[in-house]
C-alpha cells in the first residue's frame, strides 16, 4: 500500500493507494474502488484515493502500414486500420494485437476470402482477388488470405533439378511470367539408354479464378505433363537419333500434353528450353571418349589446315615481297636512266651552249682581229703581200730559232753543208744554247738590214 497525503505522488500499478496521486499526461489508469467500481482516468490529473487500486492500461499503436485487431470480451472482433492508438481496457478487451499490412507489388495478387451475411441471414463466403500495387489491410475480422502450397525445389537433388511437394509456400501470387527448372530422370530410349533430360519451363498464370477452381498445384501438373511428353519423345528414338533430334525439344510442338494440361488450368506455357541431358557413368564415359576423339581429330584437322594456310600466306607474302622488290628495282632503274638522260641532255645543252658561245667569241675575235689587222696595215702602211706574210707567220707560231743578221751587205743564208763560213748564232728560244751552222754570205752593196718578224 502506498501513501501520499500532502502532495501528489507517483502511482504504482497493482498497489492500493491512499492519498493524492498524479496521473501523467499521455497515460490512462484504471481506478478500482473498494466497492469494486472501475473508473478510467486520463492524465494529466490528480486523483484522490482511499484504499483504491491503480492499474496502468497498455497503449497499442498502429502506424500507417499497420492495423489493430481488437478482440472484445463479449466475443466479437474489430479491425482498426492505422494510424490508430487504443488503450487496452481489461474489462472490455480480451486481446489487442498489432499486425503489419501486406504490401502487394505490381504483377502480384492476394486471394482473400470474406464471410458475409446475406439478406436472408445466411452466411456466405466470397473470394476476392486483390491486385497490386496496394497496401492491403483487412476490412473485417472475418477475412483470411489463401495460402498456396506448390511443388518447389528439392535441395537434396544436388545438381539435378528435382521438385518436392509443398516445397513452395506463399500467399502473394506472382502474375508476371516466371520459370522453373526441372530434370526428367530415368528416361529410356528405344535402345535402352538411360538418360536424364534437363529442361527449363517458362509459364504464366493468365486466369487466377480458373487456376483456383481447377488445381491446387499447377507446378505438379506442369512437371507431370512434361515428364509424359519427354518419355514419349525418347522412347520412340534410339540414343543416336535422340542426339540428332534433341534440338526439337526447344519447341512447344514436342510437348502436346503440357500445352493441353496447363491450358485448361488457367496457366500458359510460353517456352520450353532444352538444357541438355545426362547419361549413366559408363555411357557418359563412352560418349565423352568419342567426343574427345572427334574433338582431337577436329583440332588436328584445324591445326593442319591453319599450318597450310600459314604456309600459303607466307608464300603469298614472299611473292608479294618479290614483286614489290622487282617493281622497286624497275623504278630505280627507270629513275637512274631518267637521271642519266637528264644529265646527258644537260651536258649536251651545256656543250651546245659552250660551242655557240665559242663560235660567237671566235667571230668576235675574228672581227676584232680583222679590225686590228686593218688598223695595223693602215698604220704601218704595209703592202698586201707583206701583210699576208705577217699573217702566215703568226698562224705558224713562233719560230724554233730566231736569226738576226746585221751588216752592210745582203746576206745569203744557207743552213746545211756547203762551202761557207762558220758563224755562231744564239738560240732565240732561250738564249742559252748555241747552234753551229754554215752560213754563206754574199756581199750586197746595199747596207739595209732585214729582219724576220714574229707575232
Amino acid at each position: 500500500m502506498r501513501y501520499s497525503l500532502l502532495c501528489g505522488g507517483a502511482p504504482e500499478p497493482g498497489e492500493l493507494h491512499i492519498g493524492f496521486f498524479v496521473i501523467p499526461q499521455g497515460e490512462q489508469w484504471s481506478m478500482t474502488h473498494a466497492t469494486g467500481e472501475v473508473v478510467a482516468v486520463d492524465g494529466p490529473l490528480t486523483v484522490r484515493c482511499f484504499n483504491t487500486m491503480l492499474t496502468r492500461r497498455q497503449l497499442h499503436v498502429a502506424a500507417e502500414n499497420e492495423y489493430l485487431e481488437v478482440r472484445f470480451a463479449a466475443g466479437h472482433s474489430e479491425v482498426l486500420p492505422g494510424p490508430y492508438c487504443l488503450f487496452e481496457d481489461p474489462i472490455l478487451h480480451k486481446r489487442i494485437s498489432s499486425h503489419k499490412a501486406v504490401s502487394v507489388n505490381n504483377n502480384e495478387a492476394l486471394v482473400v476470402y470474406r464471410e458475409e451475411t446475406s439478406k436472408g441471414g445466411e452466411k456466405l463466403v466470397r473470394r476476392d482477388l486483390v491486385r497490386g500495387p496496394v497496401l492491403y489491410k483487412p476490412a473485417t475480422p472475418n477475412e483470411w488470405r489463401h495460402s498456396f502450397s506448390w511443388h518447389g525445389h528439392d535441395p537434396s537433388g544436388g545438381d539435378i533439378a528435382r521438385k518436392r511437394a509443398h516445397g513452395l509456400k506463399f500467399e502473394k501470387m506472382m502474375l508476371a511470367p516466371s520459370s522453373t527448372y526441372y530434370d526428367v530422370e530415368n528416361v529410356r530410349t528405344a535402345d535402352d539408354a538411360l538418360l536424364t533430360v534437363r529442361l527449363m519451363i517458362f509459364y504464366k498464370v493468365v486466369d487466377v479464378e480458373t487456376m483456383l477452381d481447377s488445381t491446387n498445384d499447377p507446378i505438379a501438373d506442369i512437371i507431370n505433363s512434361v515428364s509424359s511428353d519427354v518419355i514419349g519423345f525418347c522412347s520412340a528414338r534410339s540414343f543416336e537419333q535422340f542426339k540428332e533430334t534433341s534440338e526439337s525439344l526447344n519447341s512447344l510442338g514436342a510437348f502436346p500434353n503440357l500445352v493441353e494440361s496447363v491450358g485448361s488450368r488457367g496457366v500458359a506455357v510460353s517456352k520450353v528450353v532444352f538444357r541438355g541431358y545426362m547419361a549413366p557413368q559408363r555411357l557418359q564415359k563412352m560418349h565423352d571418349e568419342a567426343i574427345e576423339k572427334r574433338t582431337r581429330l577436329v583440332l588436328e584437322r584445324e591445326s593442319e589446315s591453319q599450318e597450310h594456310q600459314l604456309a600459303d600466306e607466307r608464300l603469298a607474302k614472299e611473292e608479294e615481297r618479290a614483286a614489290t622488290k622487282r617493281l622497286m628495282a624497275k623504278k630505280q632503274a627507270q629513275h637512274e636512266a631518267e637521271m642519266q638522260r637528264a644529265a646527258f641532255e644537260a651536258n649536251q645543252r651545256e656543250e651546245q651552249e659552250g660551242g655557240e658561245l665559242e663560235v660567237r667569241l671566235q667571230l668576235l675575235r675574228q672581227e676584232t682581229e680583222l679590225k686590228h689587222v686593218a688598223a695595223t696595215q693602215r698604220t704601218v702602211n704595209l703592202q698586201p703581200s707583206e701583210m699576208a706574210q705577217l699573217l702566215i707567220a703568226r698562224e705558224q707560231g713562233p719560230p724554233a730559232r730566231l736569226i738576226q743578221i746585221a751588216g752592210d751587205c745582203r746576206p745569203v743564208v744557207q743552213v746545211g753543208d756547203g762551202p761557207a763560213d762558220v758563224a755562231e748564232v744564239d738560240d732565240a728560244a732561250g738564249g742559252s744554247s748555241s747552234v753551229r751552222g754554215r752560213l754563206a754570205m754574199r756581199r750586197n752593196p746595199s747596207p739595209k738590214p732585214q729582219q724576220l718578224f714574229n707575232r
